[in-house]
């Protein structure tokens, strides 16, 4: 079993699974997205999932707009990169700051599985099973 170096499980669940016992909460988990969230972590800095405001971003125990999410399954998250959410910028300088992160994780093979959704201002990525890895919402 995979446990995020960076990310605990409060940051990851809802509210209402805090009190899950650990090893049922990483199970919850692909370990490709908590690995990917781990990497990201390492490679631009302090992301925020869960937290600071933020909710569903993570585990979802229902669905928030798409009735299939995969964040509905553990195989989604939506991280909030602290060096671009400091800066002063307006939505569209948000969105091609994010974009530009896409596309600099989409060509590593570390990647390889991993699906992103482009044009919002927040990194989502995710593991589900398809072969269209950038897509809008």
């Amino acid at each position: 079993m995979y446990k995020s170096k960076y990310f605990n499980l409060k940051e990851l669940l809802p509210k209402d699974l805090y009190n899950l016992r650990e090893d049922i909460g990483w199970i919850l988990f692909d370990d490709r997205i908590l690995k990917s969230a781990d990497f990201i972590r390492e490679k631009y800095g302090v992301c925020t999932i869960n937290g600071n405001g933020l909710n569903d971003c993570g585990f979802r125990q229902k669905p928030v707009q798409a009735n299939w999410s995969s964040h509905l399954f553990g195989r989604a998250l939506d991280l909030h990169i602290s060096k671009i959410e400091k800066q002063n910028l307006s939505k569209d300088d948000k969105i091609k700051a994010y974009d530009k992160i896409r596309d600099e994780l989409f060509n590593l093979p570390e990647f390889a599985n991993i699906r992103f959704e482009y044009s919002i201002s927040w990194l989502h990525i995710d593991c589900a099973n398809s072969d269209v890895r950038k897509f809008n919402s």
